[in-house]
């Protein structure tokens, strides 16, 4: 890799350090359009597109290299250097920089960290990150890292903790609506099920298969799917008494959430739902008619991200 002897700007001149007038240029502009709003990314994307050289025969810039450019006390005199930036510039510059690290990237409290992580795209069932960038009007947004979803939607941590509330609130009135079919089990069959199901077929299509070798296969299946059964029955039944002894919800309740909800989904129109631990999807507008045929596949894709 090449490096730089001296930083971009600067140049030896009969063993003398001297500012480099083309370069010195590129610095203030540099400055300047970060300043006036341009993001690193996009400083460093300019000069790349209009073949600007750091090095001989070098022309790739990145947001890093921008990023230690402006932070650099060089271009105002440190270090013997001959000042490129007046320090004004140099303070407004960082003090930018600093802004902006506050304002996209706000920390998160443990207490919202067990909200923002059990958010899932509804595209795609990918974990949806979270920022707040204050400057904008809109200044919280959901977005999927997935580079062939990138689903975004613009919903404060506040709203989506209001639209949990009322769906809680819809479980605590109607505890039944967590209520999950057997038939919906069955639907959605553990990866040891499906590979037992399958050797089983496999060996069934076998000209001499083994009957009794056959049978004890089945009844180790059956027995298995009565076991998953047997698992969701009772997460089911621990979440409706869960909702039958919780009295209507003012403001949100991590502890109830945290017990009882598995992920959360957006969708481009900020309508929410959650899955329960037993995988039963509640959206707000629902009726018991609906809790009965709810689609429990939501949100099967959801990583494991932080």
């Amino acid at each position: 890799m090449k490096n730089r002897r001296f930083p971009y700007g600067y140049e030896m001149q009969n063993g003398v350090i001297v500012i480099h007038l083309k370069e010195a240029n590129i610095v203030k502009q540099i400055f300047s359009q970060y300043l006036n709003g341009e993001n690193l990314k996009n400083v460093a994307e300019r000069l790349t597109e209009n073949q600007i050289e750091f090095l001989p025969g070098e022309y790739n810039w990145n947001k890093s290299r921008i990023k230690r450019m402006i932070e650099d006390k060089r271009y105002i005199g440190a270090d013997n250097y001959p000042a490129i930036i007046d320090e004004d510039t140099f303070k407004k510059a960082n003090a930018e920089k600093n802004n902006r690290i506050r304002n996209i990237n706000p920390v998160i409290t443990a207490e919202k960290k067990l909200l923002t992580n059990k958010v899932i795209c509804s595209n795609c069932g990918r974990r949806l990150f979270h920022n707040t960038d204050s400057r904008l009007k809109n200044s919280e947004k959901w977005f999927c890292k997935n580079e062939d979803c990138k689903f975004s939607v613009h919903m404060t941590v506040a709203e989506l903790e209001r639209e949990i509330t009322e769906i809680l609130n819809l479980l605590i009135s109607n505890p039944e609506f967590a209520e999950y079919e057997e038939t919906d089990i069955q639907a959605e069959p553990s990866l040891e099920i499906i590979r037992m199901e399958n050797e089983i077929e496999r060996q069934l299509e076998s000209i001499d298969f083994d009957k009794n070798k056959i049978q004890n296969m089945i009844l180790q299946c059956a027995a298995k799917k009565y076991d998953a059964y047997k698992g969701v029955r009772h997460i089911t039944d621990r979440l409706k008494a869960d909702f039958e002894k919780s009295s209507p919800l003012s403001v949100f309740n991590k502890e109830l959430f945290d017990r009882t909800v598995s992920a959360i989904t957006i969708d481009k129109d900020k309508k929410v739902c959650l899955k329960l631990k037993n995988n039963k999807i509640i959206r707000k507008e629902m009726t018991l008619n609906d809790a009965n045929t709810a689609c429990t596949k939501i949100g099967q894709n959801h990583t494991a991200e932080t």
